[in-house]
C-alpha cells in the first residue's frame, strides 16, 4: 500500500517568502558566478560542482546559513521539516535555473556573437534570437549603465529566452507529474543528488534536538570536505598556494588529469576533483560495474583497432581533449561509440515505454473519465490536468518555433526529440547520478534520423539549418542546467520536477504543494537570469570580463552534421542497431 503525504494548505505567505527567497538567491548566483576570476570559474562555482553529474550546490549553502542562523532563538521555532524541505525545493529549483544560461554559455555567444558570423548565415538568424551588431557590441564592450542600452531591442530578446524555456518547463513538469507515481512511489527511484540533500535536510533539523544521533558523522564530513577543498580553492584563486592536487598542470576544468603516452591510443584521464569520490560512494554498485566493465570493452576495441587495423593514428598526435573528442573511439570510424551511445538510448526508451505501457494507459483513462477524486488524491495534479497541460504547452512550444522561423516539421521535430532525450535521462540520473551530455550524441541523432536522415553538411539556406543546430547544440542537449559550464534548459524541468517530487516524497509533503513552490521559484529564477545574461555583460562587458565569442555559424559542422556519425546518419545504422 503507498503511503499518502498530508495536504496541508500552502499559506500565501509562504508562497511570498519563496518568491522573494528565489529573487535574492537568483540574483546572487548570476553575479557571482559571472564575476569569477577565469582560473576559478570551473572549480569555484559553489552552485554547479561537477561534471557531468548534474550536483547543484545551492541547498547546501542555503543549509549552512541555516545552521549558523539556529543560534538565534527566535528563528529556531521555523526549523521545521516541512519548511527545510519548502527550503530545499526552492533552492533545488534556483540553483538549477540561474545555471542554465550563464554568460560563459553558448547560449550567451549565441546572443552577442552575430558581429563574427558571416551575413549570408546571419540573414537566417532572428534578431531577438543573435542581437543585431551594433547592439551586440555595446553588450561585448559593456557600458556601465543599464539605462543607456536599447532596451525595445533586448526585451524582445530576453523574453525570446524566457518563453523558449517556460514553454518547455511546462512540457517537462507534465511528463514527470505524469510519470511521478511511478517513479517514486511505485519504483522508488533513489535520486542519490537528492539522497545527499535531504541527508542534511535530517541534520539540519536535528540540530534544534536533545537527540542528534548522527552529529559527529555529520560534522566529521563537513569538516572533512572542507580541508579537502582547501587544496582545490587555494590552487586556484591564489597563485602561491601549493598545488597539492597539480590542477595548474595537464588538467581538464572538470578535474581529469591528462595522460597521454606518446605512442600508446590511451585517452582516459584519472579525476582529481575530490567531489567525484563520495559522490561515486552514492552511485549504486551494479552501475559502477557497468560503467567499468564497458570501459574495459571500449578500451580492447580501440587497441584492436589501433593495433591490428591501423585506426585511429591521429591519436598520437592529438592532446589529450582532442583524443576524446576529435580523433578518438568516440567519435570516429570504426567504432563511433557516440552513435552506439544513442542506439542504446533509443532502445532504453523504447523498452522504459513497453514496461510502463500499462501504467501510461491508466493514467489516459483516468484522464479521459469521472473518477473517484481518492484515486488522484497525492498526485500534484490530475491525470486529466497533466495530459491537458502537455497537450498545450507542446501545441505552444510548436506555435512559438514556427513563429520564430522554423518550419512546422522541424518545430515538431525538436519537441520530440527533447521530450524522448530527457524522458530516458531522467530514470537514468535518478538510478546512477551521471548522465554524459547529449548535445555530443543523442541530440544531433535524433534530429537527424527524424528530418535530415540522408543530409551531411548542407549549405546554409533557411533559418532550420542554423537555428536546429544551435539548439540541439545548447538548449536542448547541453545539461540539465547543473553542469560546472551551464548551458542547456529544456532537460532542467525534468530534473528539477524529479528532484521536487523526491523531496516531497521523503517529507510526507504533499506533491501540489511542492509543485507550487517549484513553479514559483523556477518562473522567478528563469526570467531574472535571461534578464540578467543582457544586464550582466551590458554593466561590465563580456569580454571586459574575460569571457570569450566565436564565429557559431561553425556549430552546425561542430556539433551537429558530424556527430555521432560523420556522414549522413542513416549510413551509420549498424551502429545505431
Amino acid at each position: 500500500m503507498l503511503e499518502k503525504s498530508v495536504e496541508e494548505k500552502l499559506a500565501g505567505r509562504t508562497l511570498l517568502w519563496v518568491a522573494a527567497l528565489s529573487i535574492v538567491v537568483a540574483f546572487f548566483w548570476n553575479f557571482f558566478e559571472s564575476l569569477l576570476p577565469p582560473l576559478a570559474r570551473c572549480t569555484q562555482r559553489v552552485n554547479a560542482l561537477l561534471t557531468p553529474i548534474d550536483f547543484v550546490g545551492g541547498p547546501f549553502v542555503a543549509f549552512l546559513v541555516v545552521m549558523a542562523l539556529q543560534y538565534f532563538q527566535p528563528f529556531r521555532k521555523y526549523l521545521s521539516r516541512t519548511n527545510l524541505a519548502y527550503l530545499s525545493i526552492t533552492m533545488v529549483t534556483t540553483s538549477f535555473y540561474t545555471h542554465f544560461a550563464t554568460i560563459e554559455t553558448r547560449n550567451t555567444c549565441f546572443l552577442l556573437a552575430r558581429p563574427l558570423i558571416p551575413e549570408p548565415v546571419g540573414r537566417y538568424v532572428p534578431w531577438f534570437v543573435s542581437l543585431p551588431s551594433e547592439v551586440a557590441e555595446l553588450l561585448i564592450r559593456g557600458v556601465g549603465d543599464l539605462g543607456v542600452l536599447p532596451w525595445d531591442v533586448l526585451l524582445p530578446a530576453i523574453l525570446w529566452r524566457f518563453l523558449l524555456i517556460a514553454l518547455f518547463a511546462g512540457v517537462g513538469v507534465s511528463i514527470v507529474s505524469i510519470f511521478r507515481r511511478s517513479w517514486i512511489d511505485v519504483e522508488k527511484l533513489p535520486f542519490p543528488y537528492v539522497d545527499v540533500v535531504q541527508t542534511c535536510l535530517i541534520n539540519v533539523e536535528g540540530m534544534v534536538r536533545k537527540e542528534w544521533p548522527s552529529k559527529t558523522r555529520f560534522l566529521t564530513g563537513i569538516l572533512v570536505g572542507f580541508l579537502l577543498g582547501i587544496p582545490l580553492s587555494g590552487a586556484t584563486l591564489f597563485p602561491w598556494f601549493p598545488d597539492l592536487y597539480m590542477w595548474r598542470t595537464d588538467t581538464c576544468p572538470p578535474g581529469s588529469h591528462w595522460v597521454i603516452p606518446a605512442d600508446v591510443p590511451w585517452h582516459l584521464g584519472i579525476g582529481k576533483h575530490p567531489l567525484m569520490y563520495p559522490i561515486m560512494l552514492l552511485t549504486p554498485m551494479h552501475a559502477l560495474f557497468s560503467i567499468l566493465f564497458y570501459t574495459l570493452v571500449m578500451e580492447i576495441a580501440l587497441f584492436i583497432a589501433f593495433y591490428g587495423f591501423g585506426y585511429y593514428t591521429g591519436m598520437l598526435g592529438s592532446g589529450f581533449c582532442g583524443r576524446n573528442w576529435c580523433t578518438g573511439p568516440t567519435v570516429a570510424p570504426p567504432l563511433y561509440l557516440f552513435m552506439v551511445c544513442s542506439g542504446a538510448a533509443l532502445g532504453f526508451f523504447i523498452i522504459t515505454m513497453l514496461l510502463e505501457r500499462r501504467y501510461i494507459v491508466e493514467t489516459l483513462r483516468l484522464a479521459l473519465r469521472r473518477t473517484d477524486v481518492k484515486v488522484e488524491a497525492n498526485e500534484p495534479m490530475s491525470y486529466r490536468g497533466s495530459w491537458t497541460m502537455l497537450i498545450v504547452f507542446s501545441v505552444l512550444v510548436i506555435l512559438f518555433f514556427v513563429y520564430t522561423g522554423l518550419s512546422l516539421w522541424l518545430s515538431f521535430v525538436v519537441l520530440v526529440s527533447t521530450v524522448i532525450i530527457w524522458l530516458t535521462l531522467t530514470p537514468i540520473w535518478g538510478r546512477t547520478f551521471i548522465t554524459l551530455q547529449p548535445c555530443y550524441w543523442l541530440s544531433p541523432a535524433m534530429i537527424r534520423l527524424m528530418a535530415y536522415p540522408t543530409w551531411y553538411l548542407p549549405e546554409i539556406t533557411s533559418t532550420d539549418l542554423i537555428l536546429v543546430p544551435l539548439l540541439s547544440a545548447e538548449w536542448i542537449g547541453h545539461t540539465a542546467g547543473g553542469g560546472y559550464e551551464g548551458g542547456g534548459g529544456f532537460g532542467t524541468p525534468f530534473f528539477v520536477s524529479a528532484s521536487t517530487y523526491r523531496i516531497a516524497s521523503l517529507n510526507n509533503i504533499h506533491p501540489r504543494n511542492a509543485l507550487k513552490i517549484m513553479i514559483v521559484s523556477m518562473l522567478i529564477a528563469s526570467f531574472i537570469t535571461c534578464f540578467n545574461q543582457v544586464a550582466i555583460s551590458g554593466l561590465f562587458g563580456h569580454v571586459t570580463l574575460g569571457y570569450s565569442l566565436w564565429d557559431y555559424s561553425q556549430e552546425p559542422e561542430w556539433h551537429f552534421w558530424t556527430i555521432p556519425y560523420n556522414g549522413p546518419i542513416v549510413e551509420g545504422w549498424l551502429h545505431l542497431s
